[in-house]
């Protein structure tokens, strides 16, 4: 399944409220059990702070409270020190696990930015 409709059809999944993050963190878990096909998901994240740079990826469980695994292929690019960033990357939201949280590590120097990950995703018969 692709993104079709994408006005109509397709639901915004907020995997990662827009927040400023100065330190390492996980997200809450969001279930995406009522969804399928090809997703597209999306971080949008500001300049950081002289030397700070964030590694963003998705991370999938079967339960909300387990243990959560990175997802093949669910690594945004670091970003660069004090680089604003905007990224898609696409996953089959059909072979993940019924769980996603979004995990950030913030390293370099001090500061803190503001971070955001979507993902735009289609229900199952909808």
């Amino acid at each position: 399944m692709t993104l079709k409709n994408l006005g109509s059809k397709t639901d915004v999944l907020n995997l990662l409220g827009n927040d400023v993050v100065a330190s390492t963190g996980v997200g809450s878990a969001v279930n995406i059990q009522t969804y399928e096909g090809s997703a597209a998901f999306v971080l949008t994240a500001e300049a950081g702070g002289s030397g700070i740079t964030y590694a963003v990826k998705i991370t999938e469980c079967d339960t909300s409270g387990g243990s959560y695994t990175d997802v093949t292929g669910g690594a945004f690019t670091t970003t660069s020190a004090n680089t604003a960033l905007v990224e898609k990357i696409y996953l089959n939201i059909s072979e993940l696990k019924q769980y996603l949280k979004v995990s950030t590590t913030v390293a370099g120097g001090s500061g803190a930015g503001a971070l955001a990950v979507v993902a735009l995703a289609s229900k199952k018969y909808s």
